[in-house]
């Protein structure tokens, strides 16, 4: 079925496969769920055609294999629909997670910070210079002690007892 005509008989097929997919009965209620007028998918089949348009973005809506619907092999051993939604890459996801992983650690750090030199009563200047010579290495601690926030606070704690 993959040449450039398509008999009558393929098209009937093919639009008993979209019935079945989509749970409907008739025409009718295939053309609308496929967002087309009542008498779409009535008027293609007169026409000896499919409206692949409407048929392609139906799919793509209701999540269904534009290879069952047309009938085409394919191998299942690759295990991927043309409908399916990608798993992301190792690497998208590592991103990904690096993004939110080091929100998080940044979040934890200043918490940290906060926390340790609130009670210190430090001026304004000599808050910032601690703050701008712990914040890296709190962060990379962060991440070597997977997120452990009493780890964190113990180091931080040390560094400042070194600091004054």
């Amino acid at each position: 079925m993959v040449i450039d005509s398509i008999s009558e008989s393929e098209i009937d097929l093919v639009i008993e496969r979209l019935r079945k997919e989509l749970g409907v009965k008739s025409n009718r209620a295939l053309s609308e769920k496929l967002g087309l007028s009542h008498s779409g998918v009535a008027m293609a089949r007169k026409k000896g055609t499919l409206p692949y348009g409407p048929i392609v973005n139906g799919c793509i809506h209701y999540k269904i294999s534009l290879d069952e619907v047309f009938g085409i092999e394919v191998d299942q051993a690759s295990g991927s629909s043309s409908t399916e939604e990608k798993e992301p890459t190792k690497s998208e996801e590592v991103s990904r997670n690096s993004a939110e992983d080091a929100l998080a650690a940044i979040a934890l750090v200043e918490q940290i910070i906060d926390d340790l030199l609130y009670p210190k009563n430090l001026d304004a200047e000599r808050e910032l210079l601690i703050r701008k010579k712990l914040r890296p290495m709190l962060i990379e601690k962060t991440f070597e002690h997977n997120f452990n926030e009493v780890m964190v606070k113990t180091i931080a704690e040390g560094a400042l007892y070194m600091a004054f």
